[in-house]
């Protein structure tokens, strides 16, 4: 009887009594903050304790610092969700992420979950920027491993990866060689800081500036024939963005690479179709119109090339294409005798 007596005092010990009378497992006090932000829809307190399951909310004006109980330090920066599933484990739903994690034992790690997968980090610092379905992690010394999709790569220091939904890690890039990356690395280490900057304007635009730089890095890319690499880019872009243009001129250049180097039309055709159909008041609608049809003419679908020659005609009597398509057409013509 005393023994169990015992065993009970030590788990109310360490542990804490939440409510409805469910133990609650300790993850953490918060040891800084600024602004108002939330532990489960309320406010935070100095030295509040955090527990597993506690879902933290920052808005764009708040950030907050945790020490966990193995005395590592984790920085919630503005516009955040996080939700702390484990003694060592924390979920980043969207927003700015900084951790300084203190070497753990052989088989374990600090596990940051996100739409762009599992990061692995057993000792080392890094931040991790996650919109929705997309992630990209900045890594400021030693190693994070990131997984996603039965892929893995090893995000060493001063480099950074992006990973998403459906899309597996991409090849680590040394963020200190590309001023643009830089830019970013920089504004998501000073937003976690404890003084949130007074102009938030490019943290709000960052989804964007990722967008437009997976998109030029495409080109760079391409130049190096690793075009499959290259698509890869343009789905984080196409995840990050919220932009319709953006989305419209994403999957049209995938329909470039797709019919140019890869010769897979039908997947460039799906691409178009989806422009032609989700994002006709963009200007990469009459591109869509016009390059289906040259699809199809180049895949001996003659009827399926007039069709979109004639709807580009309608659509479009004064187009950029106009010219061409009266040879495309006459083309079709010649080919149907």
């Amino acid at each position: 009887m005393k023994r169990y007596v015992n065993l009970l005092i030590f788990i109310f010990c360490c542990t804490s009594v939440g409510y409805g009378g469910w133990l609650k497992i300790p993850f953490g006090r918060v040891i800084l903050y600024k602004g108002c932000p939330k532990v489960n829809n309320s406010t935070i307190q100095l030295k509040q304790r955090i527990y597993v399951g506690d879902i933290i909310k920052t808005d764009s004006n708040s950030t907050l610092q945790i020490k966990t109980k193995k005395g590592d330090t984790l920085y919630i920066g503005p516009n955040s969700h996080i939700i702390i599933k484990d003694k060592i484990k924390v979920k980043i739903k969207s927003g700015v992420f900084r951790s300084i994690i203190h070497k753990l034992k052989p088989n374990e790690a600090f596990k940051v979950v996100s739409g762009g997968g599992v990061a692995g980090v057993k000792g080392t610092e890094f931040i991790v920027y996650s919109k929705d379905n997309a992630s990209a992690f900045f890594t400021k010394e030693g190693v994070v491993t990131l997984k996603n999709l039965n892929s893995a790569v090893d995000i060493l220091s001063k480099e950074m990866s992006q990973s998403g939904v459906n899309i597996a890690p991409i090849q680590p890039i040394n963020y200190e060689k590309d001023q643009t990356l830089r830019n970013m690395y920089e504004m998501l280490y000073e937003v976690t800081g404890i003084v949130v900057p007074k102009e938030m304007k490019k943290l709000k635009e960052l989804p964007e500036i990722i967008a437009r730089w997976n998109i030029n890095y495409t080109s760079y890319l391409v130049d190096k024939k690793q075009f499959k690499e290259a698509l890869k880019y343009l789905d984080i872009a196409f995840l990050f963005t919220s932009n319709s243009d953006v989305k419209a001129e994403i999957l049209f250049q995938k329909s470039i690479i797709d019919t140019k180097f890869l010769n897979n039309y039908t997947s460039a055709i799906d691409h178009l179709k989806t422009v032609a159909t989700d994002y006709k008041d963009t200007k990469f609608y009459e591109d869509a119109i016009f390059h289906l049809g040259f699809i199809y003419l180049e895949i001996k679908d003659l009827d399926m090339a007039n069709r979109y020659f004639k709807l580009y005609n309608k659509l479009f009597p004064q187009g950029k294409y106009k010219n061409q398509i009266k040879v495309l057409i006459n083309k079709a013509k010649e080919k149907k005798k």
